[in-house]
């Protein structure tokens, strides 16, 4: 069997590490090809990860990535103005359990030197997928051009601003999220700089405003880039029996609660299930689509008790919370509400999750923002 892997962005990467780990439980001569384009940059911002991230690396590359891959460690997150109640909410991953800060181009640099497949370097893009010799190609080439086959995820963000600091000495150890009048912003930790980026509603915010508000929050001195976005998620995430999606060509949500490299990690694993273990088509991306909806909502859930602020930005995010359907994650909720101390403490050894989040994080956000 032979599997292509286009794309050698995160997502790429992610999908690469997991076969070429997994692939010893099954065939060790499945053949792994990831193809790129190397006119293509990666994403210009700082990435902050979940627990399951640096499992995966060392799954495939042991301690040597301690050594040789820059990156500094995440232990959760900080809220900063997110509600009238508690100004500092930190969302805490568990005591010895982490995440990782890093710089994209530099884990997907290290991926690329360091694992054993075949890397295949093309500078032009792949128009065609019956050119591939492949049993399975996962295509993780980024925004598609048009949104036609995909549904609209529901946000109340459209575009960021991103930006760069000198690092800080002893820094926080965790991604800091600061709600601001326009949206909220993403303050990174990085082992040679700090990442940070503003996020808002263009259709309610100026960018002379944004850019204000930015630079005074900061006291940054010069913005790198206006990143407009659409939120979305593939209507068919298996395209012909054998082309899968993953990465933001499959979908593309806001990156509130670093969701992205998880999303990416639990796609690859579906991938797995329908490759090698008789999962269907259908299943497959049942599973893959449950999953996002499901980030979709408790994403939005972060909106629904405005913020320190009642603007017309808040007032917009706590609309579509109210008007939207979410019932996966109300029933969760309503269990959440009233569990007592005993069932609380029980969750920690439970591996019950609702999409990347243990029933203890939506406990605890419940918890410091509407009680």
């Amino acid at each position: 069997m032979k599997i292509i892997i286009l794309g050698r962005g995160n997502a790429g990467c992610l999908s690469a590490i997991h076969f070429a780990h997994f692939r010893h439980f099954t065939d060790k001569k499945v053949e792994i090809e990831l193809v790129y384009d190397s006119k293509i940059k990666p994403v210009p911002t700082g990435q902050g990860t979940t627990l399951d991230f640096p499992v995966s690396l060392f799954h495939c590359f042991k301690s040597s990535f301690y050594k040789s891959f820059p990156f500094t460690f995440k232990t959760g997150i900080m809220y900063e103005n997110w509600s009238k109640k508690n100004k500092t909410m930190l969302h805490a991953f568990p005591l010895g359990k982490y995440g990782l800060h890093f710089n994209p181009k530099e884990f997907q640099d290290y991926v690329c030197n360091n694992l054993k497949i075949n890397f295949t370097e093309k500078d032009e893009n792949i128009k065609n997928y019956n050119s591939l010799d492949a049993n399975y190609i996962i295509d993780c080439r980024g925004t598609p051009k048009s949104l036609k086959e995909y549904n609209t995820l529901i946000n109340p963000l459209n575009c960021a601003l991103l930006a760069e600091l000198p690092k800080k000495e002893n820094d926080v150890k965790w991604t800091r999220c600061i709600a601001t009048k326009d949206g909220w912003c993403f303050y990174i930790p990085l082992p040679t700089k700090t990442s940070v980026g503003y996020l808002y509603n263009d259709k309610i915010s100026s960018l002379k405003q944004v850019k204000n508000n930015f630079k005074k929050l900061f006291k940054v001195d010069k913005i790198n880039h206006v990143f407009p976005f659409k939120q979305y998620v593939a209507k068919n995430p298996i395209i012909d029996n054998r082309v899968l999606l993953n990465g933001n060509r499959l979908f593309f949500l806001e990156p509130l609660e670093a969701t992205a490299m998880a999303t990416y990690l639990w796609t690859a694993k579906c991938h797995y299930s329908y490759m090698f273990e008789n999962w269907s088509q259908e299943q497959t991306e049942n599973s893959i689509k449950e999953y996002i909806n499901k980030i979709q909502n408790f994403i939005l859930y972060h909106y629904s008790n405005y913020s320190l602020y009642r603007t017309k930005f808040w007032k917009h995010a706590k609309t579509l919370w109210d008007n939207t359907k979410t019932t996966n994650l109300d029933q969760e909720l309503n269990q959440v509400k009233n569990m007592s101390n005993l069932e609380y403490q029980k969750t920690f050894s439970s591996n019950y999750e609702f999409a990347q989040w243990h029933q203890t994080s939506i406990k605890q956000w419940h918890d410091q923002i509407h009680t």
